[in-house]
């Protein structure tokens, strides 16, 4: 007579206690630094959303001939002194009396992009309150100004920095920014 062999195979208890434990540290050790690439990441996602809304309002004030401004904004319809962290527009001052402040989008006044707070927890800020591109696509502003997004953490490392010069072109500084 034959004797029936059990070929049960699979994992003790024992084995997958290991397994668990060796994926628990494992993970323990990449977390903090998957955290810190997901920060990196969104500082890269805000930098270029910006440089895309610096490009369209150059583009816009070549393409009418005319001056064409971004301010921060709250609600989408109005400036907020330096409020850049909650959202941004791009608008064309028909009658000339913008100065970044509240109350500077009047009846004349043609808002061409409102930008929304790009949901990060990062802070932005800008030098002046209002940018201006005119004719020619060059800053109207004056000088250079810079715009710098600081991550939630503050980790320098992690934040970036859009310069704007009198070209009117924008262009990005990775190193020596100085989070709050």
């Amino acid at each position: 007579m034959r004797k029936k062999t059990n070929n049960i195979r699979g994992f003790t208890l024992i084995e997958l206690l290991v397994v668990v434990s060796i994926l628990s540290i494992l993970m323990a050790l990449a977390l903090p630094n998957f955290s810190d690439t997901i920060e990196a990441q969104a500082s890269n996602a805000e930098f270029k959303r910006i440089r895309t809304m610096l490009n369209l309002a150059r583009s816009e004030a070549i393409k009418r001939g005319g001056d064409v401004s971004i301010c921060a904004s709250d609600d989408g319809l109005d400036c907020d002194l330096n409020n850049w962290s909650n959202g941004y527009i791009i608008f064309v001052d028909n009658n000339g009396d913008a100065n970044g402040a509240a109350g500077t989008i009047d009846a004349g006044d043609e808002v061409i992009r409102a930008y929304n707070a790009a949901g990060s927890a990062s802070t932005i800020t800008m030098t002046v309150p209002m940018l201006t591109y005119n004719s020619l696509g060059f800053s109207g502003t004056g000088g250079t100004q810079t715009f710098k997004i600081c991550p939630s953490s503050n980790n320098a490392n992690n934040a970036r920095s859009l310069e704007v010069g009198p070209s009117g072109r924008g262009r990005l500084i990775e190193t020596g920014i100085v989070c709050p």
